[in-house]
């Protein structure tokens, strides 16, 4: 009982200080490779001093992707990889950025976007039209620089 006590009172800053770390407002806290619901890969990256876009730069099956589905005819051949998908969107605080695009290959339509950081390595990144509440989520996953099928080549 004591020995868990002390083990308890040792632990509680230790969590309380990462519970702060994380909770620290940090306007590129988004910024790295991102794995999508469908295996894609992402990179998030800053544009400018508040707006941040976000590009293909490989899958994690590795399969080639084109973009079948875009509207410009011009375009449907072209392969995903090196395309921006994801395109201003600016920090509003508290972990959150908004009022961006994105623009999904599975249709070949563009939506407003917004994402939040549930965790370090754990982005809610949701598209919609008009309001928030017409749309849908994804939950991507951060992904190191030693994940398959990366094209190291395309990252800025």
């Amino acid at each position: 009982m004591i020995r868990s006590l002390i083990s308890a009172l040792v632990a509680a800053p230790l969590l309380t200080a990462g519970a702060a770390a994380w909770a620290a407002d940090d306007s590129h806290a988004i910024e790295g490779v991102w794995e999508t619901d469908s295996g894609g890969y992402v990179q998030i990256y800053q544009v400018n001093e508040d707006t941040w876009n976000g590009r293909v730069v490989g899958s994690s099956s590795g399969e080639a992707r084109y973009d079948e589905n875009n509207p410009d005819e011009e375009k449907r051949g072209r392969r995903l990889l090196g395309v921006e998908v994801l395109k201003d969107l600016h920090y509003a605080g508290g972990n959150k950025w908004e009022d961006g695009n994105i623009y999904s290959p599975d249709n070949g339509k563009t939506y407003s976007a917004k994402a939040t950081l549930a965790d370090p390595d754990t982005l809610e990144a949701r598209g919609y039209i008009g309001v928030s509440l017409l749309g849908r989520s994804q939950t991507w996953q951060r992904v190191g620089a030693d994940a398959p099928h990366l094209h190291k080549d395309l990252l800025k």
